[in-house]
């Protein structure tokens, strides 16, 4: 692909490479309601605004390309403040190999809008819709553990401790990171039905694989069995919420901006040779969660050990 007309004139010119499709998408990260004053650093929030849009590339298994950025700030920051915010922006790109391709700047309350633009052979591009009986559920790195920061951020549910899971978890709410490489290769040797990015948490984007499942057609939509034991193992998020007195599980499925995969895999992909390939490559787990039922449906949690099939309903996801 290349940018044949950048920054400089009304608009940009970039060209995907011969054989393959424009994946697009655009994400906001505005003070108030995906962080409040005080919680990030200038740079924070530009990496950040960046992360939670490349996140979504990485779930299409799409490479990201270039950016347009729009920026909308108060007339009352200074300018070191717009100069490390922009910082943290280009930062991001040069870690993603990405181009600012354009963007623009106006007055306002706080914002950072990333408009991301990738591209992907259609052969590669994974979906939401391809749910089939007896499928299994995994993810990567550890759903709820940006939850945790933020409640940190937001409670101080550790109070003043220095165990440094709990820096993990202030990390992974600080500074995500878009999880395209791996993407890219669980893409290429685990063939994934379905993919989805936890940016709205566990719980919402199960509905979201169940939405596309019915948008294949399948109605009801297939049901989905998440395992109760898999997401209280889940390190180090199970040891931080013993610390505080919280549900591992309930974290996880409330989670939020966790910007980890989901994906769905047909039975026996996930053998002992491509897990370990996985993690020796990338350092980052990949656990079994659940599994897909098209005669069960709707959303369960099960617990093994107890014996109990719990229906999850509502909406078990806010900002803060």
């Amino acid at each position: 692909s290349q940018l044949s007309l950048g920054i400089g004139d009304d608009a940009a010119v970039w060209q995907p490479r011969p054989g393959y499709k424009t994946v697009l998408t655009v994400d906001s990260q505005s003070e108030g309601t995906h962080f409040m004053p005080g919680w990030l650093r200038p740079g924070e929030i530009g990496g950040r605004a960046v992360s939670s849009s490349i996140s979504d590339l990485a779930a299409m298994n799409a490479r990201p390309a270039v950016v347009l950025v729009s920026i909308l700030i108060e007339t009352t920051r200074t300018e070191a403040f717009f100069r490390k915010l922009y910082g943290g922006i280009t930062a991001a790109c040069k870690d993603y190999k990405v181009r600012i391709a354009g963007g623009n700047i106006s007055r306002g309350p706080l914002s950072v809008t990333v408009t991301s633009i990738g591209e992907a052979q259609q052969k590669d591009i994974t979906e939401r819709n391809q749910l089939a009986n007896g499928d299994e559920i995994w993810v990567t790195g550890t759903p709820g553990l940006a939850r945790l920061g933020l409640l940190q951020l937001r409670d101080r549910i550790f109070g003043r401790s220095t165990y440094p899971g709990i820096r993990r978890a202030l990390d992974s709410f600080k500074t995500p990171r878009a999880r395209v490489e791996e993407a890219a290769a669980l893409g290429r040797t685990w063939k994934p039905r379905a993919v989805i990015d936890l940016s709205d948490g566990l719980f919402r984007d199960l509905l979201h694989l169940q939405d596309g499942s019915r948008v294949a057609g399948n109605n009801p939509p297939a049901g989905i069995i998440i395992e109760e034991e898999a997401l209280n193992a889940l390190e180090p998020l199970a040891e931080l919420c013993r610390r505080a007195g919280l549900s591992p599980a309930h974290i996880a499925l409330a989670g939020g901006e966790d910007y980890e995969l989901m994906l769905a895999v047909s039975p026996q992909t996930a053998s002992a040779a491509r897990l370990n390939a996985f993690k020796t490559r990338f350092g980052v787990p990949l656990t079994r969660i659940g599994k897909v039922s098209t005669e069960k449906p709707g959303l369960w949690l099960k617990n093994v050990s107890q014996g109990t099939l719990t229906r999850l309903e509502g909406n078990s996801f806010e900002h803060f």
